[in-house]
């Protein structure tokens, strides 16, 4: 059975389209509940993203001024993982209370493996179990009555083996443990509750996070949301679904309604136009009245022309050139730079835009990623930085069985996956954990270990940690990471780009912690702290990435990150068929017909909650054409290949979805895979 949500004493509905103020009447109401007295302390505020939070932490202060220091503001997940931290929390879910990081998550897959089913039926799998923990449909380890029994059992039951052994706790079952703990424990509840809970954006939360702010609202509840712009951008399987269960719930909910855009006219209109396109399938919004429709412009069509840009570009060279163009225009009319957004369709378009803003004089931040999961941890040599990190929680802390099995896991082709199957079964049968295990082995092995075999391997790494904790006592910041990366005997070339991705990682946070930090020589940069410090910073920003010291720099970044900012000007970069949609979209061999109109809606959606943002001006890039190598590499959609001097040249076109932003244009029709109008597959080969 599902979970009802908790109704709260007095609720409040915030409603409307992207663009419509939803965020500045939430900062209202918090400003209200001060002057009617509430003290600071009994404000909590949830915001969908860390970037969000920092924004709307902002806004807040910029509206009450002093007062908002004291007023909490905070991811969901984080109010979960507080919890379920605590004592209580984890004599609850028998787990260590922390996330893991994306290192760590490729371990525990390698685990699920032991089970031998396919890797794509394993994946489907895992997603279903995923969204029914963040649903509260089911996950609870003593509920099992959503399962089949047989193949479907036995996986969660090994999911669960895997998870209770390595002690880590997965995102997307984090706020439904968090539920459940506080569901369990009437004292937990009563001391997590505050009086006042103020929820932005609140379709992108998961059921289990809208339940988890529920729960802890004691008095009075908030919460401001666009079914529309359901869009998967912190959190697992967002659920717009929960507005409509909000508003049955609590009973005599009071609901605004706000209609008018405050985007700019291009970007007012583009919203509308895509509002519009998925009005069919749209989620109603409160007690199941019509959703609310954003108010189509005011102004005459040429408002919208006038405040839409579109950069047409013959490569992608001269795209970074059309975009740095644009933003310095903005510049140089007087825009704050914080106020331009580069949104960019492709990691390596966030990179380049970056370069090119840089060879302008333009200062740009990037998102701070952990990207260290990219590396092979089967080779010793591709995965260095996910090995110093790993060295660096054990230091942290020796009993972490997930740092654990991630480090006597490096270097083997299956991660030890058998033997550790082998030691998780003892140890369920006395009651031992993973630590204890590898203590008892290495207590009772001979000598010379078990050379040839996989105990021997994870033996052999245990041992060699061990020695590494005791070598490193005491050393700290710069020093602590050098020593590690000594350890680790690492080629010069290898070390200076460890020291770099590490440095990056485990330095201060620049705008929460003071000045940016130095860089030293071998170009690390300066990480003061201790050890459990060090990979603190380390886990936040593989596990939520953040712009750090981003006042004052034009911010570069994807769609989700631009979740809870209003930019004054927004540039869509990389705005081609194959980065958006992706190359699967056209391909009818991977998307089915019905398949593809499930990927456009998504699209649909994510561009809806990002392109009604900008309030002065809206503009999209593409390019025509690159290279056929570098086409295949980014995997983009190719309608014609040319050959220019014997070179093979792509000829790529603009995303299909520009008919929807372009004032000038008519709005598309849906695309279906196999169309030769809309797909690369029939290209046509030609030379010049």
């Amino acid at each position: 059975m599902t979970l009802e949500l908790a109704p709260t004493p007095t609720a409040t509905l915030i409603e409307g389209g992207v663009g419509c103020g939803k965020t500045a009447a939430l900062v209202a109401r918090a400003s209200e509940l001060l002057e009617g007295g509430a003290a600071p302390e009994d404000i909590l505020v949830l915001a969908a993203t860390p970037d969000a939070a920092r924004a709307l932490d902002a806004r807040l202060a910029e509206a009450v001024g002093e007062r908002a220091g004291a007023i909490e503001v905070a991811c969901a997940r984080d109010v979960a993982l507080g919890l379920l931290a605590s004592e209580e929390g984890r004599a609850f879910s028998g787990r260590a209370g922390r996330l893991v990081t994306p290192v760590e998550l490729g371990f525990i897959l390698e685990d699920m493996k032991v089970g031998g089913l396919k890797q794509r039926r394993l994946r489907e799998m895992l997603k279903f179990f995923y969204r029914n923990e963040t649903e509260l449909a089911g996950g609870a380890d003593d509920d099992d009555g959503w399962l089949i029994p047989g193949e479907e059992g036995d996986t969660h039951a090994l999911l669960r083996a895997v998870l209770h052994f390595t002690g880590g706790i997965l995102e997307p079952e984090a706020s439904a443990m968090a539920v459940r703990f506080l569901l369990a424990s009437p004292e937990a509840l009563a001391g997590a509750q505050r009086p006042h809970v103020l929820v932005d954006d609140y379709q992108m939360y998961s059921r289990a996070s809208q339940h988890l702010a529920n729960l802890i609202a004691r008095d009075s509840i908030t919460v401001a949301a666009d079914p529309t712009a359901v869009a998967e951008v912190f959190e697992s399987y967002p659920y717009g679904e929960g507005v409509g269960e909000f508003t049955q719930a609590n009973e005599g909910c009071e609901r605004i309604v706000l209609a008018t855009s405050r985007a700019c006219p291009a970007a007012a209109r583009a919203a509308s136009r895509l509002r519009t396109a998925l009005d069919a399938g749209a989620a109603a919004l409160g007690d199941g009245a019509a959703p609310v429709a954003l108010a189509a412009p005011s102004a005459p069509d040429r408002a919208a022309a006038a405040s839409f840009t579109a950069l047409e570009a013959a490569d992608p060279a001269a795209e970074m050139d059309a975009v740095a163009d644009a933003v310095q225009a903005a510049l140089e009319a007087g825009a704050d730079p914080s106020s331009v957004y580069v949104l960019a369709f492709h990691p390596a378009w966030e990179r380049r835009v970056a370069r090119a803003l840089a060879a302008r004089g333009i200062a740009a931040a990037t998102p701070v990623r952990g990207r260290v999961a990219a590396g092979d941890y089967r080779d010793l040599d591709r995965c260095a930085p996910a090995r110093l990190l790993t060295a660096l929680a054990l230091i942290a802390d020796p009993a972490d069985a997930l740092a654990w099995r991630a480090w006597c896991g490096f270097g083997d082709y299956l991660a030890n996956s058998a033997a550790f199957a082998d030691m998780r079964a003892e140890g369920e049968a006395c009651g031992k954990g993973l630590v204890a295990m590898l203590e008892e082995v290495a207590a009772t092995a001979p000598e010379e270990g078990f050379p040839g075999t996989g105990i021997g391997r994870v033996l052999d790494a245990y041992r060699a940690g061990r020695a590494l904790i005791a070598r490193t006592q005491g050393l700290e910041g710069d020093e602590l990471i050098g020593a590690l990366a000594d350890a680790l005997d690492l080629p010069a070339e290898e070390r200076e780009r460890t020291m770099q991705l590490v440095g990056v990682l485990t330095a201060p946070a620049p705008d929460s912690e003071g000045a940016a930090a130095p860089a030293f020589p071998d170009g690390a940069i300066a990480a003061p702290g201790d050890a459990p410090a060090l990979i603190a910073r380390a886990r936040r920003r593989m596990n939520a990435p953040v712009f750090e010291n981003a006042e004052g720099r034009v911010r570069v970044g994807d769609g989700a990150h631009l979740t809870g900012l209003t930019p004054a000007t927004l540039v869509l970069c990389g705005f081609v068929n194959g980065f958006f949609p992706t190359r699967d979209y056209f391909d009818a061999t991977v998307t089915t017909p019905d398949r593809q109109k499930l990927v456009r809606t998504a699209d649909t959606r994510r561009l809806y909650a990002a392109v009604g943002k900008p309030t002065e001006r809206l503009a999209a890039s593409w390019f025509t054409a690159t290279g056929l190598v570098e086409a295949e590499t980014l995997k983009l959609d190719i309608t014609r290949v040319r050959l220019r001097r014997g070179e093979g040249i792509a000829t790529t076109a603009s995303s299909i979805y520009l008919a929807e932003i372009d004032p000038a244009a008519e709005p598309s029709a849906p695309e279906f895979p196999g169309d030769p109008q809309a797909s690369g597959d029939a290209a046509a080969v030609t030379s010049s």
